[in-house]
């Protein structure tokens, strides 16, 4: 088993900000490393920190799966996580998944060092005036059963992020309507139908919240499947990615190509 390459330093002269460098690769049999260390940042009482993944040249689901679910902890503390210097491979993810509606991503860590707002209080990073090493982190969960690699991301509070809330869409005489703008804040459609939609198959579900709804996003197909009236189905984002990458319906481009064809 690899360790992550982890090492840190603070980006202001009050030690407000820290930065975190991130090297090597994260995947089930090391990432509670990156759990341990954000735990460690909280317990320092430092909440803003700026990961860098200038060096980090790949994270499995297990490692998104714990930046998703932290981000909160250092929200409700007043802070951020935010990331910086994402390698092209990394970023495809990071935008597949569209992870910007929970996690801001900078150009380079000058950038999202500033983006906390200290006014000029921010150091020039490179200089590295301290440095925390959480490499040698040992647990005793590595030797337990290797995390699931379908990890459920939506239901984290911090999806409020997202520019708009998912109604509920229950069936009515409503007809459908077709967005003018596709950069306009989007309002689910209410369904028409006398189908039992919680007795589809469940490629037939998405392409049915997709042909009614063409702007949503993944989080978004994902807290309408669980609705009652698709039968509250459950599924991980990684595994509905996949079905909509099947259905050639995994970017919104292509959501709405697919509604105008309906």
């Amino acid at each position: 088993m690899e360790n992550i390459k982890i090492n840190s330093k603070f980006a202001d002269k009050n030690g407000e900000i820290m930065v975190v460098e991130l090297g090597g690769h994260v995947d089930q049999s090391n990432s509670y490393q990156l759990q341990k260390m954000f735990d460690d940042i909280i317990d320092s009482g430092v909440f803003k920190v700026v990961v860098d993944f200038k060096e980090l040249h790949y994270m499995s689901s297990a490692g998104w799966g714990i930046f998703v679910g932290e981000v909160k902890r250092f929200r409700d503390n007043g802070g951020d996580i935010k990331l910086a210097s994402m390698t092209p491979e990394i970023n495809d993810v990071y935008q597949m998944l569209e992870f910007y509606h929970i996690l801001d991503d900078f150009s380079d860590v000058q950038e999202a060092s500033e983006s906390f707002g200290l006014d000029g209080d921010v150091l020039d990073v490179m200089n590295d005036e301290e440095e925390h090493d959480f490499s040698n982190i040992e647990s005793s969960e590595s030797n337990g059963e290797a995390e699931a690699e379908e990890i459920d991301l939506a239901d984290n509070e911090d999806s409020k992020k997202e520019t708009a809330e998912v109604i509920e869409m229950i069936p009515s005489s409503q007809k459908k309507t077709k967005s003018k703008n596709r950069n306009d804040e989007f309002i689910p459609n209410i369904i028409k139908t006398d189908l039992k939609l919680a007795e589809l198959p469940l490629t037939e579900k998405i392409k049915r919240v997709v042909s009614e709804n063409p702007l949503i996003n993944i989080w978004q197909v994902k807290k309408v499947l669980n609705h009652e009236h698709f039968g509250n189905t459950d599924i991980g984002i990684f595994k509905l990615y996949k079905l909509l990458k099947d259905l050639d319906l995994n970017t919104k481009e292509k959501r709405y190509r697919y509604y105008r064809s309906c």
